[in-house]
């Protein structure tokens, strides 16, 4: 035990110690002035907000940036034209490296079809309309016939001719629909 005493207190240990302390602060020190040099740290660009623009002009834009355009999803909104940027991530006014993927959503070229529900001798014209809302379809005219139900949709058609349910359409599709208007003169039997 004395010898390990001496030892600790021998120029020797205290010149290996110095040794291992430089040695350890010179490799901190290089390992963070070779990361730094390699992440580029503090070379940084501001990301400009896409939105709203076409795709092509957004990926130019990136392109002269030096940042890579990748595009993840696409929803249909037919108030925007085709190919426009919805969103962006990362966000716009984002410092980012050069390099670095920026991910787009856009608008659908082409609206995806849904199925018509089959509302004739079925529905009303509330209920008709709640079903064609419930699945991306609009309630185009309505056209009145004589008919003993009134305000009973009767027919339902697509650029004026009868469409089947369960024909798949594009989305935001006005259907027309025939509603009966009653009469008051009807052949029978008198029964209401």
């Amino acid at each position: 035990m004395s010898d390990f005493i001496s030892f600790i207190k021998s120029k020797v240990f205290f010149l290996n110690l110095g040794i291992a302390i430089l040695a350890t602060c010179l490799f901190f020190w290089g390992t963070s002035v070779l990361l730094s040099s390699y992440t580029r740290h503090g070379d940084f660009i501001t990301l400009p907000n896409l939105s709203n623009i076409n795709v092509n002009k957004a990926e130019n834009i990136l392109k002269i940036m030096n940042l890579n355009c990748k595009i993840i999803d696409s929803s249909y909104d037919e108030k925007l034209p085709p190919l426009t940027v919805l969103n962006q991530n990362p966000y716009p006014g984002a410092h980012v490296k050069s390099g670095r993927n920026i991910y787009l959503y856009i608008t659908a070229a082409i609206p995806p079809k849904v199925m018509v529900p089959d509302m004739a001798d079925k529905a009303s014209l509330r209920q008709a309309k709640r079903m064609l809302e419930s699945v991306g379809l609009k309630m185009g005219r309505i056209i009145t016939q004589a008919d003993q139900c009134s305000g009973c949709v009767l027919k339902q058609l697509y650029h004026d001719k009868p469409v089947s349910p369960g024909v798949m359409l594009p989305e935001g599709s006005a259907i027309d629909l025939v509603v009966g208007k009653g009469q008051d003169d009807i052949p029978g039997d008198g029964l209401r």
